[in-house]
């Protein structure tokens, strides 16, 4: 048996070493479809349909923005915020500090620098200032 392969020197490359982490970066799986996986992750995200008030719970928000406004006190108010990708959106639970009103766009202004339109509230509760 020919024993000179065990004696000869490994050969050397012209080009430089490569790193563990390079070498390990060529067989790492690649993403064929880039932002598939935020396309699937935002489809499956759930939105809810904005609710039509009847009526008489439009007068009875209506009555409660007024008292609010009289009192520029604090109030717990619902309201529905359009989503911003897809159709429908959800409800926010929040308590805010009530700024002014725009009449004219029927926009209430809050201090906490956020903006309700009227028509998007469901429920608002005055509380004490």
């Amino acid at each position: 048996m020919d024993e000179r392969w065990y004696t000869m020197e490994r050969p050397t490359s012209k080009y430089p070493k490569m790193s563990m982490s390079d070498r390990a970066a060529q067989f790492a799986p690649f993403a064929a479809l880039t932002g598939h996986k935020e396309a699937v992750i935002e489809q499956g995200r759930i939105t809810q349909e904005k609710r039509i008030l009847s009526n008489e719970e439009k007068l009875e928000i209506n009555e409660k923005i007024v008292e609010m406004v009289k009192l520029k006190s604090k109030c717990r108010i619902i309201y529905f915020e359009k989503d911003r990708t897809k159709s429908g959106g959800k409800y926010l639970n929040r308590v805010l500090s009530f700024k002014r009103i725009d009449e004219l766009n029927k926009v209430l202004y809050f201090k906490e620098n956020i903006q309700i339109q009227i028509e998007d509230i469901v429920d608002i509760e005055v509380l004490e200032k």
